[in-house]
């Protein structure tokens, strides 16, 4: 393979990655359990947490369960979404290190 061919695909595989994050970025994902609801992005950033006032009235300890547990479901949802991206920019190939 030459020098230029090379390069080419490095620039090609660049701008498809940039296209992914942006992508990853604009995909919303909203999680909502009855008390708590979590939006996150599909890089896994969080982006707005809201409590149902009824779930203020509980114990402290339910609270942090319900807000743990809505926020491990959109990670994990936005890490599958990650994934599905991943692979429709490589064609399948698992890449180690790119997710």
């Amino acid at each position: 393979m030459d020098l230029l061919k090379m390069v080419k695909e490095a620039a090609a595989m660049k701008s498809k990655l940039s296209a992914m994050e942006k992508t990853l970025k604009e995909k919303i994902i909203e999680i909502d359990t009855g008390s708590v609801k979590v939006r996150v992005n599909a890089k896994a950033d969080i982006l707005d947490i809201k409590l149902n006032p009824e779930l203020l009235k509980s114990q402290h300890e339910k609270i942090e369960k319900d807000i743990l547990s809505a926020l491990q479901q959109a990670v994990k949802q936005a890490h599958e979404v990650m994934a599905d991206e991943a692979k429709k920019m490589t064609g399948g190939l698992n890449i180690p290190g790119l997710m």
